[in-house]
Protein backbone atom coordinates (compact mmCIF):
# COMPACT_ATOMS: atom_id res chain seq x y z
CA UNK A 1 0.00 0.00 0.00
CA UNK A 2 2.74 1.93 0.55
CA UNK A 3 4.21 1.88 -2.89
CA UNK A 4 1.19 4.00 -4.78
CA UNK A 5 1.94 6.74 -2.11
CA UNK A 6 5.75 6.78 -2.89
CA UNK A 7 5.08 6.56 -6.57
CA UNK A 8 2.56 9.83 -6.42
CA UNK A 9 4.86 11.57 -4.05
CA UNK A 10 7.81 11.11 -6.70
CA UNK A 11 6.14 12.21 -9.60
CA UNK A 12 4.89 15.52 -7.42
CA UNK A 13 8.56 15.50 -6.91
CA UNK A 14 9.47 15.71 -10.39
CA UNK A 15 7.24 17.84 -12.06
CA UNK A 16 8.12 20.38 -9.06
CA UNK A 17 11.61 20.18 -9.82
CA UNK A 18 10.67 20.72 -13.95
CA UNK A 19 8.67 23.65 -13.61
CA UNK A 20 11.79 25.09 -10.97
CA UNK A 21 13.34 27.14 -13.55
CA UNK A 22 11.69 28.66 -16.27
CA UNK A 23 13.54 29.41 -19.72
CA UNK A 24 14.48 32.47 -18.70
CA UNK A 25 16.39 31.89 -15.68
CA UNK A 26 18.06 29.12 -17.15
CA UNK A 27 19.25 30.92 -20.30
CA UNK A 28 20.37 33.71 -17.41
CA UNK A 29 24.72 33.86 -17.78
CA UNK A 30 25.00 36.26 -14.99
CA UNK A 31 26.62 38.90 -17.41
CA UNK A 32 27.35 42.04 -15.31
CA UNK A 33 26.40 40.84 -12.03
CA UNK A 34 29.10 42.08 -9.43
CA UNK A 35 29.87 40.60 -6.57
CA UNK A 36 33.47 41.64 -6.53
CA UNK A 37 32.62 43.73 -2.99
CA UNK A 38 34.29 44.43 0.43
CA UNK A 39 31.74 44.30 2.69
CA UNK A 40 30.37 47.70 4.38
CA UNK A 41 28.22 48.79 7.16
CA UNK A 42 25.68 50.98 7.18
CA UNK A 43 27.37 54.35 8.43
CA UNK A 44 29.92 53.61 6.00
CA UNK A 45 27.49 53.72 3.37
CA UNK A 46 25.99 56.66 5.47
CA UNK A 47 29.12 58.89 5.52
CA UNK A 48 30.72 58.05 1.53
CA UNK A 49 27.85 59.00 -1.25
CA UNK A 50 29.97 57.73 -4.10
CA UNK A 51 30.40 54.57 -2.84
CA UNK A 52 26.45 54.29 -1.75
CA UNK A 53 25.15 55.73 -5.15
CA UNK A 54 27.84 52.72 -6.83
CA UNK A 55 26.78 50.17 -4.75
CA UNK A 56 23.15 50.94 -5.29
CA UNK A 57 23.32 50.50 -9.19
CA UNK A 58 24.94 46.84 -8.44
CA UNK A 59 22.22 46.07 -6.26
CA UNK A 60 19.62 47.50 -8.80
CA UNK A 61 21.29 45.31 -11.48
CA UNK A 62 21.02 42.40 -9.31
CA UNK A 63 17.46 42.99 -9.06
CA UNK A 64 16.92 43.45 -12.07
CA UNK A 65 18.22 40.32 -13.12
CA UNK A 66 15.44 38.26 -11.75
CA UNK A 67 17.27 35.51 -9.58
CA UNK A 68 15.59 34.82 -6.75
CA UNK A 69 17.60 36.52 -3.61
CA UNK A 70 18.37 33.47 -2.36
CA UNK A 71 20.50 32.27 -4.84
CA UNK A 72 22.28 35.58 -4.44
CA UNK A 73 26.36 35.73 -2.75
CA UNK A 74 25.75 36.59 0.55
CA UNK A 75 28.22 39.40 0.47
CA UNK A 76 25.76 40.88 -2.46
CA UNK A 77 22.52 40.64 0.32
CA UNK A 78 24.54 41.83 3.14
CA UNK A 79 25.79 45.13 0.84
CA UNK A 80 22.32 45.58 -0.61
CA UNK A 81 20.85 45.59 3.16
CA UNK A 82 23.06 47.74 4.29
CA UNK A 83 23.21 50.30 1.15
CA UNK A 84 18.87 50.44 1.56
CA UNK A 85 19.44 50.99 5.75
CA UNK A 86 21.66 54.23 4.79
CA UNK A 87 19.05 55.12 2.49
CA UNK A 88 16.27 55.02 4.89
CA UNK A 89 18.48 56.63 7.97
CA UNK A 90 19.25 59.61 5.02
CA UNK A 91 15.49 59.78 4.33
CA UNK A 92 14.79 59.52 8.25
CA UNK A 93 17.60 62.44 8.52
CA UNK A 94 15.83 64.77 6.60
CA UNK A 95 12.22 64.06 7.13
CA UNK A 96 12.94 64.80 10.49
CA UNK A 97 14.72 68.00 9.89
CA UNK A 98 12.12 69.15 7.30
CA UNK A 99 9.53 68.52 10.52
CA UNK A 100 11.88 70.48 13.15
CA UNK A 101 12.04 73.13 10.10
CA UNK A 102 8.21 73.32 9.56
CA UNK A 103 7.34 73.19 13.35
CA UNK A 104 10.07 76.13 14.19
CA UNK A 105 12.43 74.65 16.31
Amino acid sequence: MAYPRLLATGAIAALILLTACSKSEQQQTGDGLRSDMQLHDTAYYIANDAARAEMQGVCDKWKASQRSPFSWPSVVVETCNNVASANEAIRRKKDRSDFKKGMGI
